[in-house]
């Protein structure tokens, strides 16, 4: 742990000068070594431009604690209020593959049943099925209930 304090604090002090350096060099010595520094040796340094932190010019930073404390309760409502229409959501799609689960379970059960089976035509008559029919139909009401039932 102690290692670690001070190899933090190594760390930021090596990054403190170059933060808040004005401006700095970059040089090659006489035996082809770059150099880097904020006073040059010779006329040969060329100044050269350290980009500024977009993270801390994009966004302001809170002024104080309290604004702190009301963007992080602000954060935890917004959260809260997408998990809670994220679950009002699922729980609309489940009771709606309930109730066409049910709906087509009752009409493979109807098919299964038996008995005179029939249509009502566009004429307002009734056309009675025939066994071929009905087991075409079942077929179907039974993809239709596995496909709501999963």
């Amino acid at each position: 742990m102690k290692n670690l304090i001070t190899l933090a604090t190594v760390f930021l002090l090596c990054l403190s000068p170059l933060s808040f350096a004005s401006k700095i060099y970059k040089w090659t010595d006489s035996e082809g070594n770059t150099h880097y520094g904020e006073r040059p040796p010779s006329q040969q340094a060329t100044q050269i431009k350290v980009p500024k932190d977009p993270a801390r010019t994009s966004a302001p930073q809170p002024v104080n604690q309290q604004d702190a404390t009301n963007k992080l309760l602000d954060a935890f409502a917004k959260e809260r209020k997408d998990k809670k229409e994220a679950a009002n959501k699922t729980a609309a799609e489940k009771e709606r593959r309930d109730k066409n689960c049910s709906s087509a379970k009752r009409r493979v059960i109807s098919l299964k049943l038996g008995g005179r089976q029939y249509e009502i035509t566009d004429q307002g008559e009734r056309r009675f099925l025939s066994d071929a029919d009905i087991q075409t139909r079942l077929l179907e009401a039974q993809k239709v209930a596995d496909q709501w039932c999963k």
